[in-house]
């Protein structure tokens, strides 16, 4: 609990929103037995007005990272469940919070030596805005080259791109038209952003799809996605909008929401940022839920519940940012790899430990590797297009 905590408001710290009693809070967090360097570094921090003047470096995070480690007890695993090897934990947000901004010690104090990598950091470019869109007569069309302007017409709809969103222009009210369907794929490394002709807006993360008629008809708005995506749903009362992912059924009026569906991952999770929606999976009740609630389904068992959600964490691909809080080595490669267009190979006995870090989805894959190898729980080699994971 008292890592969770910390964790968030070095988080709200670093974007200048921090509060004087949230510093107080942060102060008591930090006044317990084995924490004291980590408390000075910190206090000094948030007693410094100037951020400016902690402008950091690759070689000084590194020094900073070792100088922590040196201080403290061995990492072991807690036996409560709260306990998440908080020292690496923590480590590891100071870290990728100073990357971007800051840094722990004072302006003048330099490090009394750099840590050099022992070999070379996995590298490889981040994901990009790219995506086929494939028509009614199955012909494709690769969005990444195509100009703006006028794309096709399908249906008596207009489908128009500009500046990397697709558009679909639905013709004067009144105008002939027929209901057709296209599908736009984006492979990993890639997303990409479409506009229905409804107005729905729709950001679709790497390695995703989705299906949808070329104008709405009938009573109901239905889709079909596969993999990720985050919706602000265009609010139409008299005309449902229905999300369909495998067997699972996400019905809005006017909403915000994310849906994650890979079939690599351990369920399907529907995010709720505003208004409502309602999940319907085979064998379970529906669930309603409210903002700041995601629904899982099981994608062993089917079950459904509804739980709080980290909306950041869990939206942040969305905003151009990597988020994970407490997260396992696994899901993070999985999303590295879908991602930043990698294999991963797994050698050795991986600890099974979580993170917390964030950067930017523009940065290079080796400033995330570098970041987690830091905790020295896990190295990365690359084979090829494969990272290779080891303790």
């Amino acid at each position: 609990m008292d890592q969770h905590r910390i964790n968030q408001i070095l988080r709200q710290y670093a974007s200048g929103v921090l509060t004087e009693e949230e510093k107080r809070e942060l102060e008591q967090l930090l006044a317990q037995p084995g924490r004291e360097e980590l408390a000075e570094r910190i206090a000094a921090m948030i007693g410094e007005d100037d951020h400016t003047s902690y402008t950091v470096t690759e070689e000084i995070t590194q020094e900073t990272f070792r100088r922590i480690m040196a201080a403290d007890k061995p990492l072991r695993r807690s036996t409560q469940p709260a306990g998440r090897w908080w020292l690496a934990a923590a480590a590891v947000v100071l870290l990728c919070l100073a990357a971007g901004a800051y840094f722990l010690l004072d302006p003048g104090e330099q490090p009394a030596q750099t840590v050099q990598q022992q070999q070379e950091m996995p590298e490889k470019d981040p994901g990009r805005n790219t995506a086929v869109l494939y028509l009614e007569d199955n012909s494709a069309v690769e969005l990444d080259s195509a100009g703006n302007g006028f794309v096709a017409a399908q249906g008596g709809t207009s489908v128009m791109l500009a500046n990397g969103e697709l558009a679909y222009v639905p013709p004067p009210e009144g105008s002939s038209l027929s209901v057709t369907y296209n599908r736009i794929a984006t492979p990993r490394g890639g997303e990409f952003t479409i506009i229905l002709s409804d107005g729905t807006k729709v950001w679709l993360n790497a390695a995703s799809s989705l299906r949808f008629p070329t104008v709405f008809s009938g009573e109901k708005r239905e889709v079909e996605l596969t993999g990720e995506a985050y919706l602000q749903v265009a609010e139409d009362k008299a005309h449902p909008f229905e999300v369909k992912i495998r067997d699972v059924n996400i019905a809005v009026l006017g909403t915000q929401f994310n849906i994650m569906g890979y079939e690599d991952e351990t369920g399907i999770v529907t995010t709720l940022v505003s208004g409502s929606v309602r999940v319907t999976a085979p064998g379970s009740e529906a669930k309603l839920l409210v903002p700041g609630q995601h629904a899982v389904v099981e994608n062993k068992t089917g079950a459904l519940y509804v739980e709080k959600a980290d909306v950041a964490e869990e939206t942040a691909w969305k905003n151009g940012s990597i988020h994970f809080e407490r997260v396992n080595i696994r899901q993070i490669m999985r999303q590295v790899s879908r991602w930043y267009d990698v294999d991963v190979q797994y050698r050795g006995n991986v600890a099974d430990m979580d993170f917390t870090c964030t950067v930017s989805r523009r940065d290079k894959l080796s400033k995330l590797l570098t970041l987690l190898e830091m905790t020295a729980a896990v190295h990365f080699t690359m084979e090829g297009n494969t990272i290779i994971v080891q303790p």
